[in-house]
């Protein structure tokens, strides 16, 4: 018997329709498990999302904030400690951090499979950021920022920013431009065994100087009196035997006392009128220096305690040499340490501190040297023609004397008169030949010394570190550095000197380009040698620390964080 149309339907057509829904089935299966391995991802990694699943159509739609981030206060406690809850889904690096958050919208993402799941790429300020990373220790990569100035946007995939404090893995580094929309894309790197820094240490941008000694060795001396005359006091005895002696003993104690005293009185009182300078030893001040200048200056003891130093500042984008000076100075003093990435030494600084400026001689006329430590370059004096004058002199003054002994006694008092006349007519004579021939003889030495073979900038502020020892402005054994950094401690007090220095360094450049010093300029040296010697010292550390090449680096970051002011991290 053959099959009817219903066994053809139920052994066929049923099965085929059974097979045609299994595609379906699977696709709401799988949606399933993927918003499941999705939901359980997104609990993992911390991340607050709203999901959307078409279980018919497999696609799993998932809306994440983007987040806006602000570094935190340097006094936060967890400023300087990683994240607990870091994210391990691709664009979501910034979380190793803690940061300030803010929301600034969503971004959806439509996914197939668990696995494309991604976190939206935060925003935060570029110099915000670098300042963050510097701070925690990276350091900068000068082909990182070079490229990244060259290239823009078209930097390559991986290209290092800033490197770990111990290697030279990536802290920063260029990321996939998948979800930067046209802003530039970072990601972030960072692993607790890099952290070596804490709240103590200073701040980018910033440095710090150190005061010079607290007290002079006249004051130290002084108190040092007036601890034994109030000692005295307490030893004082009066022997009642002997009332006139005892007398006499206690009223020159009682003055030695009192004068203890009043010195003591004195000291206080002058160093409550000088506190405003005695005040500032107690403690270094740290400054942010950057295009401006100084920007903010601190006590290190009282960092709520502010430091007036206007006049090391650029006010209205006008020029400031001594503000320039200022900085230059303090940048090239902590060079060493790896420069403070906000202010860069103006290249004309650099070039005139490897100039070779001031004259050997002039260095002698100065007592900045002696003739052994510079080239010859005086013409010795010829004295041949002098004794033999001298001696001529003598000669015709001897037969003057013979010719006196064989006149009478009265023709020989006269003779003896003219004569004592003739020698004083030829010692006021000779008096003002050679006042004059010593002031001919130290004009043709001036000229001598001012085209005589110029020194470098370390040869001179060398000699005058140790003219300023010798001269007791500074103290002994002190190094080129250390004076230049007393000199900037008294730019941050004393406005004057301050302006003293940045003119003779303007004055310094001047001599550069000019061929050398004039004779009124020499002339005006000899007033202001305490000035020059510091403003060599001052010069000499930034012709010391312009090898460092730092420089570059320093350029190149600063254009490129005025370049992008945003940026996309994650």
């Amino acid at each position: 018997m053959g099959a009817s149309a219903a066994d053809v339907i139920t052994y066929v057509g049923v099965p085929l329709a059974v097979i045609g829904v299994l595609p379906t089935l699977y696709t709401f299966l799988n949606a399933l498990a993927t918003l499941r391995n999705i939901k359980r991802r997104l609990a993992e990694n911390n991340v607050t999302a709203l999901t959307r699943s078409g279980l018919l159509s497999g696609i799993i739609e998932v809306e994440i904030p983007r987040k806006s981030l602000t570094p935190l206060d340097r006094t936060d406690e967890t400023y300087f400690k990683l994240s607990r809850t870091s994210s391990t889904l691709k664009g979501g690096s910034y979380t190793l951090f803690h940061w300030r958050e803010l929301s600034i919208g969503t971004k959806t993402y439509r996914l197939a499979y668990h696995d494309e799941l991604a976190q939206p790429q935060a925003e935060i300020d570029f110099e915000s950021l670098v300042a963050f990373l510097l701070d925690r220790g990276a350091v900068p990569s000068p082909n990182g920022f070079a490229d990244l100035r060259t290239s823009g946007l078209w930097t390559p995939t991986g290209t290092k920013l800033l490197l770990s404090p111990i290697s030279h893995d990536a802290v920063l580094s260029v990321a996939p431009a998948e979800d930067s929309d046209g802003i530039l894309s970072l990601s972030l790197c960072w692993q607790r065994n890099w952290d070596k820094r804490g709240i103590h240490d200073l701040p980018p941008y910033w440095t710090r100087i150190h005061p010079p000694v607290k007290l002079a060795k006249d004051d130290e001396k002084k108190i040092e009196e007036v601890d034994s005359a109030a000692k005295g006091k307490d030893d004082m005895s009066i022997d009642v035997k002997e009332m006139s002696r005892a007398s006499t003993v206690v009223e020159k104690k009682s003055d030695t006392v009192a004068e203890g005293s009043d010195m003591a009185i004195e000291l206080i009182k002058r160093i409550s009128t000088e506190d405003s300078k005695l005040r500032p030893m107690q403690s270094s001040v740290r400054l942010r220096i950057g295009d401006g200048g100084v920007g903010e200056a601190y006590y290190d003891d009282d960092p709520t305690e502010q430091v007036r130093c206007r006049h090391l500042q650029t006010h209205h984008n006008e020029p400031n040499s001594t503000a320039t000076w200022f900085c230059s100075g303090a940048t090239a003093l902590r060079a060493h340490e790896g420069g403070l990435w906000a202010f860069a030494i103006p290249e004309d600084i650099i070039h005139l501190s490897r100039r070779d400026v001031i004259p050997c001689g002039a260095m002698v006329l100065f007592d900045f040297l002696t003739d052994k430590d510079v080239p010859a370059w005086r013409t010795e004096r010829d004295q041949t023609m002098e004794n033999f004058e001298k001696q001529q002199k003598m000669m015709s003054q001897s037969r003057e004397l013979l010719e006196e002994m064989r006149l009478p006694p009265e023709e020989r008092r006269k003779a003896q008169e003219a004569r004592m006349r003739k020698q004083m007519a030829d010692f006021h004579y000779e008096s003002q030949k050679r006042r004059l021939e010593e002031e001919r003889r130290r004009e043709d030495e001036v000229k001598e010394a001012l085209v005589s073979q110029k020194l470098t900038v370390g040869r001179v502020a060398e000699a005058s570190r140790g003219w300023l020892e010798k001269e007791k402005h500074v103290g002994e054994g002190l190094s080129v550095a250390l004076v230049c950094e007393k000199a900037l401690w008294e730019m941050i007090f004393d406005e004057e000197f301050a302006k003293s220095i940045a003119d003779m360094l303007d004055s310094w450049n001047s001599w550069a380009e000019n061929g050398g010093i004039s004779r009124a300029q020499f002339e005006d040296l000899k007033s202001k040698k305490v000035i020059f010697a510091y403003a060599a010292c001052l010069l000499g550390v930034i012709k010391d620390s312009s090898g460092a090449g730092a420089g570059d680096l320093v350029v190149d970051m600063r254009e490129c964080l005025r370049m992008w002011k945003k940026v996309r991290l994650g």
